[in-house]
């Protein structure tokens, strides 16, 4: 019986030179071992820490958290199995400020412009940016609907003021309106968001309100960083 022919033979009998069978293929997606990106977390954090005069040290404080965190980028199956997170949400790192909540997101940025990994790569952004933003634009919806697609990581949600858009509404919470549209985004289309808070679930419920608070649920999954600030 013959063997099916492999894509770089359909392509050559199609008559396609080199760089058109090149640029046509399928491009691999590059990927990264659980262990290997602990071991490139490490090494990157030391760096990253270093810049600051401070030593990256793991400990029962967030020794759990970053087992969980390297797992999950690199899309470990038990993360789901073991641990019964879920590979498809996004995350909501919960913590008191200084524990690294911020800080483990960017040098997971820089492990992915380190390797080309381009599913550890997204944008990134400070709550309050959003908001100086949205009160400057004069376009209010194009802010809402430029943070409301794509994967995103937004920091230090919470932090934000309520915005001002005295035409139409006055002060309003746009990150309720964010947070929704990107429901509706990862329900759709599976976009990921990532998060970094001071705010306990319940305190999104307060600040944001129930609605808000029950997609939580559905679309994050809920980490907590334990422990004291690490920048005293």
């Amino acid at each position: 019986m013959s063997q099916p022919n492999s894509i770089n033979t359909i392509m050559k009998n199609s008559g396609m030179n080199f760089k058109e069978r090149k640029k046509a293929a399928p491009k691999k997606e590059r990927f990264i071992m659980t262990e290997q990106l602990k071991q490139e977390f490490y090494s990157e954090a030391k760096k990253y820490y270093a810049k600051n005069n401070r030593l990256f040290i793991v400990d029962e404080n967030n020794k759990t958290f970053l087992n969980l965190f390297c797992k999950y980028f690199s899309n470990d199956e038990t993360f789901e199995t073991v641990h019964k997170g879920e590979l498809q949400k996004g995350l909501f790192i919960t913590g008191n400020k200084g524990t690294g909540k911020t800080s483990s997101f960017q040098i997971i940025q820089n492990i992915s412009r380190k390797y080309n990994l381009r599913k550890l790569w997204f944008p990134m952004i400070e709550t309050p940016k959003v908001v100086e933003q949205y009160n400057t634009e004069k376009n209010k919806d194009y802010i809402v609907k430029r943070y409301s697609k794509g994967n995103f990581f937004f920091d230090d949600l919470g932090a934000e003021d309520p915005a001002s858009n005295i035409f139409v509404y006055g002060k309003q919470d746009i990150f309720i309106r964010i947070l929704e549209n990107r429901y509706n985004e990862f329900i759709t289309k599976g976009t990921k968001t990532y998060i970094t808070s001071n705010l306990s679930i319940e305190d999104i419920k307060k600040r944001y309100g129930e609605r808000v608070e029950d997609r939580f649920i559905q679309m994050f999954n809920l980490l907590e960083l334990v422990g004291k600030s690490r920048r005293l």
